[in-house]
């Protein structure tokens, strides 16, 4: 049964070309990122330099080349990046100065003193209830942090699998939106569903749209990590998460980040599969079904990128929408806590909640319900 339903699903133009549209999009992107990179064979050599912990006495050398004896040298920007970071990132907090000629040296001789410094002073801008977990886990950070050829490289790959992955879930919620509904419109679901295995077939249709999301999200990260990682070398992805997110908390590496990122992205997906089953079995309209998913994602897109919501309670249903799922990395930087709970964790157990809940609501429709 099973590989009958991923048949008559899978062997369709539609899976076939999406598949390979993703695959030619993330190609693009990273072919475009690379292209911005004249010469980089010889940046990532010169950053090299430097490279491993990234100490005070490092960071002092980098400040002083290129704040005093005004050096344009390569291998020094990465040291002062993240002098430039500490101030600039959350600007005006703690520290005003608009030219590198204008940081004293305590910038890079205390450097991780600033940082959790300025890091307390964010912390003590959350809820008050949140400021004791939030205090705890940046006490878990382990400094100095640590840098490798190309990790900026890699934050703008990033960037790009961030967008696709929400191409995916608006792909997912699409395809999903027929899950139950086709059947309803063919009247194929009539024939189908007093059969003696019909309330299992049931179950087994959203089964091909799990592993279309999964298909593509596992496109899209492993074409992204192998064309950068050809570029850079793996070493790069064991880069600390705060050579790119300053100000954050865990010892992530960019690996691990990525990583985070493909798990919450394949939750998403199971998400979306159970909310689009329910809602096309609810409406039994492809075309309505359809409509309502992505308008769903619509809303999240408006809600959660163009306007601020500080109140958790809100902040939790709308990390509560699938389409959160593909936007996890946004939450890594800064100290957000809900409830205690680290967002980016929030919004994998909000995944998880939202399965459950769908799946039970699913099994429900279909079992009390008599064709």
């Amino acid at each position: 049964m099973i590989y009958q339903e991923l048949k008559r699903r899978f062997l369709t133009k539609y899976v076939i070309f999406s598949i390979m549209g993703i695959l030619l999009l993330t190609v693009g992107l990273s072919e475009i990122l690379i292209r911005q990179e004249k010469n980089l064979p010889e940046i990532i050599k010169e950053e090299a330099v430097y490279s491993g912990k990234i100490t005070e006495d490092k960071l002092w050398i980098g400040l002083k080349k290129v704040r005093d004896e005004k050096s344009d040298e390569v291998k020094y920007q990465p040291l002062v990046n993240f002098i430039y970071n500490l101030v600039n990132i959350y600007p005006r907090v703690l520290y005003y100065e608009n030219k590198i000629e204008d940081y004293p040296d305590s910038y890079a001789k205390n450097f991780y003193e600033c940082w959790r410094k300025k890091s307390i002073v964010l912390i003590e801008k959350i809820p008050k209830k949140n400021q004791p977990k939030a205090l705890n886990e940046l006490n878990k950070v382990n400094t100095p942090f640590v840098k490798y050829p190309g990790c900026y490289f890699w934050s703008s790959g990033i960037d790009n699998l961030r967008v696709i992955y929400l191409i995916i879930i608006f792909m997912v919620t699409f395809f999903a939106a027929g899950m139950y509904a086709d059947n309803v419109e063919d009247g194929s679901m009539e024939i189908m569903y007093p059969t003696p295995n019909g309330k299992k077939m049931m179950f087994i249709r959203m089964i091909p749209t799990i592993i279309y999301g999964f298909l593509l999200t596992m496109v899209a990260t492993l074409a992204t990590v192998l064309i950068l990682n050809s570029v850079t070398g793996s070493q790069a992805l064991k880069s600390s998460l705060q050579a790119v997110a300053l100000f954050s908390i865990g010892n992530f590496t960019l690996g691990s980040g990525i990583l985070l990122m493909f798990v919450s992205e394949l939750l998403g997906v199971l998400a979306s599969t159970t909310i689009m089953g329910w809602i096309s079995y609810k409406t039994s309209k492809t075309s309505l079904a359809s409509a309502i998913g992505i308008s769903i994602n619509i809303i999240y897109i408006i809600i959660g990128l163009l306007v601020n919501m500080p109140l958790e309670s809100f902040r939790i249903i709308l990390n509560a929408f699938p389409t959160a799922s593909s936007q996890i990395i946004n939450e890594v930087s800064g100290f957000n806590f809900d409830f205690g709970i680290w967002r980016p964790y929030e919004i994998i157990v909000s995944m998880i909640v939202i399965f459950i809940i769908f799946c039970i609501l699913i099994s429900h429709e279909i079992c009390k319900d008599e064709i």
